[in-house]
């Protein structure tokens, strides 16, 4: 049944153009409109009084169709409310329908997108399938974006979960919202590295952490293997990382003797039998290194230098993994207890507690490194803000009133750690530079919460300018202000950076075969 109330097309032409379809306003008998494809699966059309309005009322606003080939009225949009009209009733039998032209399936998707997640909460199964559907039509993540007001990190989160069918099961069941899914799908060819996530969102960790450090991990495999084929091109017989791994024992030659206790001359060491050679990495401390640029100049000329970053190194070491083949022996006889013990006059127990306390510098250090980068892409959507979070003017006070050196170095050099996390190049070639451009982001906030955020946002960003691997070995009460104000605001803290708050750090949620490799060096002879 059909009820024409406005028809233009009638006293027009035989066939109706576009323009006179989008002004067409019909009442339609909801049983016969065709259901046509929707992204959205979960009408929630079990509502009571939902469905006690539509009976009672009818439908106050209508739904959107269109005339296919044979004259069908084919819904668009307003697939709940046909549905549930169709099941219980109306007051007239009726529901007003608003007739548009056929559009394009990408416009279809995009629309009926748009109109679920802004209203009846669209679930994140139904987001990824209409996600799937426009980019199989070709429609690019920037485009889908566009069209249905979806941010780009929640479009590029469901293209992932797509492409990973374990992963999407898993959050059309419930089980992991969209962003967990993302992190799982990347992950799901290695189940390691799933294991690992699993125990970080077992024990309420935050997985974007642990999917950081998998992804630096990953990296640092792929550079220690290419530096193992370099050397190995330059002839030298380098072991890979499968083959220390599976060595019984990796020991240096420089520290082991000939049979009448000499040390062997390093020219000699490629010829002893079965000498390969291990890449190890050594961490270097820049800040324990003897500059004599710096020996005569007074400390108020450096007072505002921030602690250089300490960084690894590649060292080729000549080892050997069959000492009995070798001919060489420990120094001081056999046992390694008896040899720590004549060499400087340290224990064992000695020994291993410096081994220890080097093995968390190294698994903090990577740590803090992983960190860096989760919580800076999560600074860069936090000054983005439109206003401030609670307690931020707080923060503004003590920071200015204090005159938190922070805040003056930043200010002294035009906010440069600003403008990396507003995304804007950091202005470079003369003294003074990015005047400008502060002038431009002060300018810009022309109401009082603007204001009051962008200059939270610098503060938050002259803090972090002074963060490095320093800051969990000497943490300072301005650290655990500040990250302590992120945390109040949103912000998941990993196990590292728990330290500025105070807080011991818990068991790591991955094994220590990385570290062991670094310590080789200290664990040989």
């Amino acid at each position: 049944m059909t009820d024409t109330i406005q028809t233009p097309a009638a006293t027009a032409t035989d066939e109706p153009s576009e323009a006179v379809q989008a002004e067409e306003f019909l009442y339609l008998d909801p049983a016969e409109i065709i259901i046509g494809t929707n992204v959205r699966t979960d009408l929630r059309a079990d509502h009571k009084e939902f469905r006690k309005s539509i009976k009672e009322r009818g439908v106050l606003e209508a739904v959107t169709v269109y005339r296919n080939e044979d004259g069908q009225y084919v819904l668009l949009r307003g697939q709940r409310r046909t549905v549930t009209a169709a099941e219980v009733g109306t007051p007239t039998g009726l529901i007003p329908a608003h007739v548009v032209p056929q559009p394009a399936d990408a416009d279809r998707i995009g629309d009926q997108m748009v109109e679920n997640i802004h209203r009846a909460g669209m679930r994140e199964a139904e987001i990824v399938a209409g996600v799937e559907q426009l980019a199989l039509l070709g429609v690019s993540a920037a485009q889908i974006a566009k069209r249905t007001s979806i941010d780009r990190p929640t479009v590029n989160a469901a293209l992932v979960v797509t492409k990973a069918d374990q992963s999407r099961n898993r959050l059309d069941s419930g089980d992991l919202t969209l962003e967990e899914a993302a992190i799982f799908a990347e992950f799901e060819h290695d189940p390691e590295a799933v294991e690992r996530l699993e125990n970080a969102k077992r024990w309420r960790r935050s997985l974007a952490h642990e999917a950081q450090r998998l992804r630096d991990e990953a990296a640092e495999r792929e550079a220690d293997a290419a530096e193992v084929e370099r050397l190995r091109a330059e002839g030298l017989p380098v072991l890979s990382a499968e083959e220390v791994a599976e060595a019984d024992e990796v020991l240096r030659i420089e520290r082991l003797v000939t049979e009448d206790g000499e040390s062997l001359p390093e020219e000699e060491w490629p010829n002893v039998p079965g000498a390969r050679v291990q890449v190890v990495k050594e961490w270097v401390y820049p800040e324990d290194e003897y500059d004599e640029e710096h020996e005569d100049d007074s400390d108020e000329e450096h007072e505002d230098d921030e602690p250089a970053e300490p960084y690894q190194q590649y060292v080729p070491v000549w080892v050997v993994t069959d000492l009995a083949a070798s001919g060489l022996r420990r120094r001081g006889g056999g046992s390694s207890s008896t040899a720590s013990a004549d060499e400087g006059g340290e224990s064992e127990e000695e020994a291993e507690a410096r081994r220890e306390e080097r093995r968390r510098v190294i698994a903090n250090n990577k740590a803090w490194a992983s960190a860096e980068t989760v919580r800076r892409e999560w600074l860069a959507t936090f000054v983005a803000r439109k206003t401030a979070p609670n307690g931020a003017e707080a923060l503004i006070c003590e920071t200015v009133v204090t005159g938190h050196h922070s805040l003056s170095k930043a200010m002294d050099h035009r906010h440069p750690m600003l403008f990396t996390l507003l995304g804007i190049d950091v202005p470079t070639g003369y003294y003074g530079a990015g005047h400008e451009e502060c002038h431009k982001i002060a300018t810009k906030a022309s109401t009082p919460k603007a204001a009051t955020m962008t200059t939270l946002a610098a503060i938050i960003a002259a803090w972090e300018a002074t963060t490095g691997k320093h800051s969990w070995r000497n943490p300072t009460a301005w650290d655990a202000r500040v990250l302590g104000a992120l945390v109040e605001w949103g912000y998941q803290p990993s196990e590292v950076e728990r330290i500025l708050l105070g807080e011991e750090p818990q068991p790591s949620t991955e094994d220590d075969s990385d570290d062991d490799a670094d310590e080789a060096s200290d664990s040989a002879a």
